[in-house]
């Protein structure tokens, strides 16, 4: 709508320019014309000093009787072009009105558009939020349908969901598990130092889930397969101060075991 409203405006104004050509060449007429009157008004001053002269010469008086007609033809051109002139300059004025006019027509035409797409952006406004807020899934069912694809093995898809999860609900209750399964997605692709930092979101953001013990197990083993036994001693030592009764603790029993024997 305003690329519109400028398009139009541009073509009045077109329309202003041309007036203004008119305007400036109606002028050039009138320069001309005074140019000319200038040239007039010096040739009678020269035939009014001969006709002096020739009244005193009476053997001239033909040729003064021809100087006196030519005297009168200039008068007669001379008041013509002072009419011209009187009417250029009605046209000037007219079209300077004209000009004036059609600048404040534009001005009050652009002011009622902008003053209708103003009411027309308020009365969308809530009916664009409306469908925002339907167009927003169920929180529940998203994440259901992300953890179904990763059932499927389809671990990439199931990321990509989780995080959409993530995005509509980072607070969500299921935020702890939809970081943890994208760790996990992450893990089974082979990604393991990106799998370590994402099931460090859940430990270090959601302190109290039930997914920490989790967590931490599964960043022991992501060290481990990155070679890296040092510090899934570490994170598997942690796991086993801090939740001592959980199966997950259990399992870093073994394999702390393991590792001490190899």
């Amino acid at each position: 709508m305003r690329y519109w409203c400028f398009l139009l405006s541009l073509v009045l104004l077109s329309g202003c320019v041309a007036n203004q050509q008119e305007i400036e060449d109606l002028q050039g007429q009138i320069y001309t014309l005074n140019l000319q009157l200038q040239a007039l008004d010096k040739r009678l001053s020269s035939l009014e000093k001969q006709v002096a002269k020739l009244t005193e010469q009476s053997k001239n008086f033909k040729r003064l009787e021809s100087l006196a007609n030519r005297q009168a033809d200039l008068f007669a051109e001379l008041e013509k072009i002072q009419t011209d002139q009187l009417r250029l300059n009605g046209q000037i004025e007219q079209l300077t009105y004209q000009q004036g006019q059609d600048r404040e027509a534009l001005r009050e035409f652009q002011a009622e558009v902008l003053k209708r797409l103003t009411e027309l952006e308020k009365r969308l406004a809530p009916a664009s939020k409306e469908v925002k807020k339907k167009e927003k899934p169920d929180e529940e069912a998203l994440y259901n349908q992300a953890l179904n694809l990763y059932r499927q093995k389809r671990f990439q898809d199931a990321q990509k969901l989780f995080e959409k999860y993530l995005q509509l609900y980072p607070q969500g209750k299921r935020a702890p598990n939809a970081h943890f399964w994208i760790g996990e997605c992450l893990f089974r692709t082979q990604r393991y130092e990106e799998a370590i930092l994402e099931y460090q979101k859940v430990i270090d953001q959601f302190p109290k889930s039930n997914k920490v013990p989790a967590a931490l197990l599964k960043q022991g083993f992501a060290f481990l397969r990155l070679g890296d036994t040092e510090a899934a001693s570490i994170v598997f030592k942690k796991l086993i101060h801090q939740y001592p009764r959980t199966e997950q603790a259990r399992i870093a029993r073994k394999y702390l075991a393991r590792l001490k024997k190899s």
